[in-house]
């Protein structure tokens, strides 16, 4: 083919209708992603990231995590290198006897969060407490750390 005095060459493809049946089908599986079957425990095997909420109030750094279902001796809180991490774990059993019918039920669940901490944040006074499942961890805050307000005057 010419075009302004320069040739253009095109591809010639047969056209195919299976080809496209073939295409539109891989198209509709990537679409709903069929997988085989995953059995349940892969899942709950897995840490799980606990929701976290970091603020400061009065001169502390206060961390919020949510623990459900988890027993306040279950979890662990500890402070190190600047890192504030918190994991904990959840197993229940319940089983159900009756006559001609008997039903035993096992769940479990592990969660972990690390969290870098700002700077000045003393360790050593670390409190962390369990309600309603979220944990409340609260470091003070080194007296350097805070920093102090300075008064500015007019010159």
């Amino acid at each position: 083919m010419e075009n302004n005095g320069k040739t253009t060459q095109l591809a010639v493809r047969r056209w195919s209708p299976l080809a496209e049946l073939q295409e539109l089908r891989e198209q509709m599986r990537s679409m709903f992603d069929w997988r085989p079957f995953t059995p349940r425990f892969t899942a709950l095997t897995t840490p799980r990231e606990p929701a976290v909420d970091m603020f400061e109030r009065d001169g502390n750094v206060v961390v919020k995590a949510e623990v459900p279902g988890i027993p306040a001796d279950k979890v662990e809180v500890t402070v190190s290198d600047g890192e504030l991490r918190i994991s904990g774990e959840r197993s229940e059993e319940k089983e159900v006897k009756e006559e001609n019918y008997y039903r035993s039920e096992r769940s479990y669940g592990h969660i972990y969060r690390a969290l870098a901490l700002p700077e000045g944040c003393d360790a050593d006074k670390a409190t962390a407490t369990v309600k309603d499942g979220v944990v409340e961890v609260v470091i003070p805050k080194k007296a350097a750390a805070i920093g102090k307000k300075i008064e500015v005057k007019a010159a």
